[in-house]
């Protein structure tokens, strides 16, 4: 069995139950890079007999959600071991799983009590209970982040797996004067640039009934994305603790370009909230629902710290940006994603 532990997907409890299961009757690999932009992602159940074998392949996970709960859709195939096509497809698909299972490759561990208990130690794994209150147990340990060892200093258990084809190259044209927008993938732990989809909350008023308040200018973003790219946003360093709310924390004033003007946008993490706000009413202002905001950030040299442009839905340029838009938020329609 070959599975992956991106983005604490996996849980201790998980792993623990696999090994008590499977014993010494089979082995369980894992398969993680440090690299965030890759996710181990396969759907791939192949059952084998002497002469015949199944093959599952689809996007269900190996969860009480995967198997029951979700809409799914799984491609059964009996493979007939006899015949010629189906003996290739089987002997590809294998070839693909052993690969997987190649611990010569750094990003490639096999599952044992004692690395079990490294995962633990190095939060490369967490406990169901911590991963289902992921954002309030974020918030307490966020007060704290600065004094805790950091990601750059914790020792890694996995290393980069095989090489990858990057995407072609986009040129798309936007803009009345037909500029053309070129964005690069590279392979990275940093993250230049930042896409998300404009829900209603981020560019309505909220009430609009007489005696009744317009709600702040706030655009919300996940509390995921901060997390997976924390520095993006300058975080936790370049916050401050307010001395008046506890746990709440603002980056004020940063610098940002939006159609030719440089404005000043503030930064804020609530406790009792579970999403990172920037809060500048000329944001709210340029957007409409449905559109994508996408900010990038600068190398320092500008006279603005990041880069922000509207990409309206129906434009020639929506669908690219859509496209890197790879992360659902919980419960809602919104979508966001990196590029490097």
């Amino acid at each position: 069995m070959v599975i992956g532990i991106d983005q604490y997907g996996t849980s201790l409890e998980a792993l623990s139950d696999l090994l008590n299961t499977i014993g010494d009757k089979g082995e369980i690999w894992i398969n993680h890079e440090p690299n965030k932009y890759i996710t181990f992602h396969p759907k791939i159940y192949l059952f084998e007999a002497e002469s015949s074998a199944l093959l599952i392949v689809g996007s269900g996970n190996l969860t009480e959600g995967g198997l029951y709960t979700n809409d799914e859709a799984s491609l059964v195939y009996g493979l007939d071991l006899s015949k010629t096509y189906d003996q290739a497809l089987f002997s590809e698909v294998k070839e693909a799983i052993n690969r997987w299972c190649n611990d010569d490759m750094d990003s490639v561990r096999k599952l044992d009590e004692d690395l079990l208990q490294e995962l633990i130690g190095l939060d490369y794994v967490r406990s169901e209970a911590k991963t289902q209150t992921e954002d309030e147990a974020e918030i307490e340990s966020d007060r704290v982040s600065k004094d805790r060892t950091s990601q750059a200093g914790r020792k890694h258990l996995f290393g980069r797996g095989i090489s990858r084809r990057r995407p072609t190259r986009q040129r798309t044209k936007v803009s009345r004067k037909e500029r053309v927008v070129e964005i690069e993938f590279i392979e990275s732990e940093q993250a230049q640039g930042f896409v998300m989809t404009l829900m209603r909350t981020d560019v309505g008023a909220g009430q609009t009934t007489p005696g009744t308040s317009r709600r702040s200018p706030e655009i919300f973003v996940p509390l995921a994305a901060r997390k997976m790219y924390p520095d993006f946003w300058g975080w936790p360093d370049s916050f401050i603790e307010d001395p008046t709310k506890p746990g709440k924390f603002d980056r004020s004033g940063v610098s940002m370009r939006i159609g030719g003007e440089v404005i000043r946008v503030n930064m804020m993490t609530w406790p009792d909230k579970h999403d990172f706000r920037l809060r500048s009413e000329a944001l709210r202002s340029a957007g409409h629902e449905g559109d994508i905001l996408r900010i990038e950030k600068t190398s320092g040299s500008q006279d603005f710290a990041y880069y922000v442009e509207i990409i309206p839905a129906g434009t020639s340029a929506y669908e690219y940006f859509s496209d890197l838009c790879v992360n659902r938020t919980p419960n809602s329609q919104r979508r966001w994603g990196y590029y490097g």
